[in-house]
């Protein structure tokens, strides 16, 4: 016979089983969700490796943390010194969004950029990828945790020390040619080159060994896009293909001159050959920089392109003379050191960006003159947006992508095969670019894409303002001190010096503005040969006592005060 304790303990599991939690009068009760049970066999869950986090010894902890990022299918990689993985750049919609002071940036929807991983979002990725725990003394036993934050701080302070996660150079959207001429089109990460091929899309296959011939028509489907631009010569429209050719080829050379387009008046195309080769490279539009005569505020939008990795950005609607320190460095260097948004921290990254600059009558400043590549339309005509085309350059980028980017690469890969023929003269600092892309342009019968050196660095502005200052010197030997007293009195000396005139008018002789201002090196200016600009810029603002003499209106010559 039951007793009267099963006879509670039924009617407890009766009111458990039944009981419904309390609503209060009138309100709707909401339905029971259902439990839907697949009929195909599940995946088995993926067994995360197991991480104890022990006093004393959490170093172990950071290593195995370490191991567990090393796994390229987690998609995390090293950048220079950073922690990072790629992301789709999305634009909000719905709400009101400000860019960070300094970027001004404009990225089309669907770009894929590389983000710097902070702490908080590495916890998040460790807790998702392995299995934390740590010693509970009230169960003696080790219990499941998320990621401590000292473990994910430990990582991040290694900045590349014992680091073994994959390192990656650039995130790219279109096949480009390794070193060795071979083609990289499988999506994924390729360890040879770094790069990280992204997208599933389907390629056209490009011939192992093609021949001239096949080079030829590769140039013609190269052309289509463009052929309705009007180049002012041939070597500008040879320009503008090397522009297409180097946009996929871009991520594998070590260095790349900036393209220049510009043109007499607003609706001539120049933007529109930029997007045409970021549509080839990417898919999609350039992201465009706002210019700026400032070039700390320039240097800081470049720096953002360059952390966020994109592979081509635009300096668009140039209206003042460009010049910028740092573009030199990213055109020639292998590596840059840019400034983080917002702090002071400096993070070393490859330069892997093609850059371009668009405007109206554009002109380049200095040594930027020389690392630059110049295309330059012209309509001859009063209104040349109101010109009528057959086709939209854009459109038939976008639905011929494939063909474009095997076009590219063909003829590279055929200039390769037939032993890199007809080198052109060497362009310092752009050794592999002008050997590969710039001599097979030539190879097939093209203009030299360089254009007119000569009347290029004739136009640089540097030289027009250099000779102002040396005819404004005095011809005998004079001090520093006698150069700022005679400013106030010298219009002319005045007028050449204005960028060195502080506001409340007096002459500054600081030494940092005459280095980011002067020439750095010695140059012929107008006649004046071996002309030492720099150590006329020493004498005149630097540091230790010198006298400058124009000898004969023809030489500058220092001489120690000793």
């Amino acid at each position: 016979m039951p007793s009267a304790t099963d006879g509670h303990d039924q009617l407890d599991a009766f009111m458990r089983a039944t009981a419904r939690p309390w609503s209060p009068p009138g309100a709707v009760e909401r339905p029971r969700p259902v439990e839907i049970v697949s009929t195909l066999q599940a995946e088995p869950p993926r067994v995360k490796p197991l991480i104890k986090v022990v006093k004393r010894e959490i170093h172990r902890a950071v290593n195995q943390a370490v191991a567990v990022l090393s796994n390229r299918d987690f998609g995390i990689f090293s950048r220079a010194d950073e922690l990072v993985r790629p992301v789709t750049h999305r634009t909000p919609s719905q709400t009101l969004t400000v860019a960070k002071q300094g970027e001004n940036v404009s990225r089309p929807d669907g770009s894929v950029i590389v983000t710097a991983l902070t702490e908080a979002a590495l916890i998040e990725v460790l807790t998702e990828m392995a299995l934390f725990m740590k010693f509970n003394l009230r169960v003696n036993d080790f219990v499941p945790c998320d990621c401590p934050p000292e473990v994910a701080k430990m990582v991040l302070a290694r900045k590349g020390h014992n680091w073994t996660m994959p390192r990656l150079k650039a995130g790219i959207s279109a096949p480009t040619l390794r070193h060795d001429g071979t083609v990289l089109s499988e999506p994924g990460y390729d360890a040879d080159t770094g790069l990280l091929l992204v997208g599933e899309r389907l390629w056209r296959h490009v011939p192992e060994t093609p021949c001239k011939r096949q080079a030829m028509d590769a140039l013609a489907v190269l052309s289509e896009p463009i052929a309705a631009l009007p180049f002012e010569s041939e070597s500008d429209r040879a320009a503008a293909l090397a522009l297409l050719i180097t946009s996929v080829l871009r991520p594998s050379l070590k260095t790349s001159p900036m393209f220049a387009v510009s043109a007499p008046s607003a609706g001539t195309g120049k933007s529109l050959v930029v997007d045409v080769a970021a549509v080839m490279a990417t898919g999609r539009r350039a992201a465009v920089i706002t210019p700026t005569p400032d070039e700390a505020e320039l240097e800081k939008r470049i720096g953002a392109c360059a952390l966020a990795g994109d592979p081509i950005l635009s300096i668009d609607n140039v209206t003042h003379i460009l010049r910028s320190d740092q573009l030199c460095q990213m055109l020639t260097q292998d590596e840059v050191k840019v400034r983080v948004l917002g702090s002071s921290k400096n993070v070393r990254i490859p330069a892997t960006s093609l850059i371009c600059a668009t405007g109206n009558n554009l002109t380049v400043y200095g040594d930027l003159n020389r690392r630059t590549i110049q295309i330059r339309l012209d309509a001859k005509c009063e209104r040349p947006e109101e010109r009528r085309f057959e086709f939209d350059a854009i459109d038939l980028a976008m639905r011929k992508r494939p063909e474009l980017v095997a076009a590219a690469l063909t003829v590279e890969r055929a200039y390769l095969s037939a032993g890199t023929p007809n080198r052109a003269s060497p362009m310092g600092g752009f050794e592999d670019w002008s050997d590969l892309v710039r001599s097979s342009l030539i190879w097939l019968g093209l203009a030299d894409c360089r254009g007119d050196v000569a009347a290029q660095r004739a136009a640089d502005p540097e030289k027009d303002e250099l000779a102002e200052i040396i005819e404004a010197l005095p011809n005998g030997p004079f001090t520093t001190r006698e150069i700022a007293l005679r400013v106030a009195d010298s219009p002319l000396l005045r007028e050449a010096l204005g960028g060195f005139i502080e506001r409340s008018g007096a002459f500054s002789s600081g030494s940092g503005s005459i280095w980011r201002d002067m020439p750095q090196r010695g140059s012929a200016v107008d006649g004046l040969s071996n002309c030492p600009v720099r150590a006329t810029a020493t004498a005149l603002f630097g540091a230790w006592p010198a006298r400058v003499t124009i000898i004969r209106r023809r030489r500058l010559a220092v001489r120690n005060r000793s």
